[in-house]
């Protein structure tokens, strides 16, 4: 995303903060960032050794310092702390050196901070704020941020997808970085000198999240299909066990009933991840889905998905034929 690009940035201006502060969600961006950061290291010292990797539960701030301040002979250094928790609340480590450092860094030294999370008001985080940089690594929030994403991907990879491809690609892999790169990479191989890649190299060759095959079995039962119903239902039993894919469902009708009544009291998709919990992709496709289906529909299905939970660990049956019967169930209820 953005990020890696100010990353790069930086490096081709040849102007690499002496003092960085990442941090985020997306382990997966922040690797990558990191990849482009060491690489721009490796120019300058191929032995890598110009990069060093601290951990901070065996050293202490002062120790730190005293590595990012250790001069070299031959080339610039990267002094990296990993797992950093300085920066959030509940600290007891002496932050003193750290302050006194970041008013007058080493220029040789860029000293990289990975973090989980932070509190922006903590005094030291405003104190790198004033003399470093700070970057929040966020996965694609939108669907067509994640569209971008992927076609950022593709080019980087010298292939490319049709506009309704890439939708249905993100949809069938899921909405993780790190997975649609994995996914990309496999489906590169698979298509060989072919550049453009289509539906059926994806369906061929990469893995569907169940997430996504619980939105289908959704939409069958909108539908009032059992057959597909049923058929997307044992597909989707061949990888994962029942009571996952029950507590997936409850969980989809729970959030289905939360849009039906969010709707009803003249609320919108945009109040949806605030009151929800959920991202805002999801709460597209939960809201648009929640139109298909009605409210007592919807609460059948929640009564007949808690029945079937009741039965399934009390041992009342094949745990397969009662998630098909309960799918039948559904399919055959009122709609009105």
């Amino acid at each position: 995303m953005r990020e890696i690009e100010q990353i790069k940035e930086s490096i081709k201006t040849g102007r690499v903060p002496s003092i960085y502060l990442w941090y985020g969600e997306d382990r997966f961006l922040i690797q990558e960032g990191f990849q482009v950061l060491k690489s721009f290291y490796f120019t300058m010292d191929p032995s890598g050794g110009g990069i060093e990797v601290l951990d901070p539960k065996a050293l202490s701030p002062a120790e730190i310092v005293e590595r990012a301040n250790t001069m070299s002979f031959f080339a610039r250094r990267l002094v990296v702390v990993e797992e950093a928790t300085y920066f959030q609340d509940g600290q007891t480590a002496d932050l003193d050196p750290f302050l006194e450092y970041f008013s007058d860094p080493n220029p040789s030294t860029c000293l990289l901070f990975i973090a989980e999370s932070v509190h922006r008001g903590r005094k030291l985080y405003k104190a790198l704020d004033r003399v470093g940089e700070v970057l929040e690594f966020c996965a694609p929030k939108r669907p067509q941020e994640w569209m971008a994403w992927v076609q950022s991907e593709l080019k980087v990879r010298g292939k490319a997808m049709d506009t309704q491809v890439l939708s249905g690609f993100i949809e069938w892999v899921g909405h993780h970085t790190g997975v649609l790169s994995q996914e990309l990479d496999k489906l590169v191989v698979f298509v060989g000198d072919r550049t453009k890649i289509s539906m059926e190299d994806v369906q061929a060759i990469s893995t569907r999240t169940i997430e996504a095959s619980i939105f289908s079995l959704l939409d069958a039962i909108a539908a009032r299909s059992s057959e597909k119903a049923i058929k997307t239902l044992r597909d989707v039993l061949r990888e994962e066990h029942p009571l996952k894919v029950l507590t997936l469902m409850v969980r989809q009708v729970r959030l289905l009933l939360g849009c039906d009544a969010l709707r009803k009291r003249g609320g919108n998709v945009n109040e949806v991840p605030a009151l929800l919990g959920i991202k805002p992709y999801e709460a597209q496709k939960i809201w648009q889905q929640s139109i298909k289906l009605s409210t007592k529909q919807l609460s059948q299905s929640l009564v007949e998905c808690l029945n079937t939970d009741v039965a399934l660990k009390t041992g009342g049956g094949d745990p397969g034929l009662l998630l098909e019967m309960m799918i039948i169930r559904f399919c055959e209820g009122e709609l009105t």
